[in-house]
């Protein structure tokens, strides 16, 4: 029997692997102590014609970020106070 292991893992770089585990960290930090990173839209919506049936349903981005954001912040004003 052979008691050699193979292995098919790459050798780790343990600076660069340091290096990003601590930027990450930093990055988390910095999350936390600011609550949350509001939500902003990308772009805005598209008003070309599309070619579908009609579903007869509309949609707000610009309305479900400010949505989200407004219960986010609620949900961090009911963390700080308890």
């Amino acid at each position: 029997m052979m008691n050699t292991q193979l292995s098919f893992l790459p050798e780790i770089d343990r600076r660069a692997t340091q290096r990003n585990v601590e930027q990450a960290l930093e990055t988390a930090r910095v999350y936390r102590q600011i609550g949350f990173v509001r939500r902003e839209m990308a772009k805005t919506p598209s008003y070309e014609e599309r070619f579908h049936g009609n579903t007869n349903k509309t949609s707000d981005s610009a309305a479900d970020f400010a949505i989200w954001n407004v219960d986010k912040e609620k949900k961090q004003e009911i963390g700080q106070s308890v």
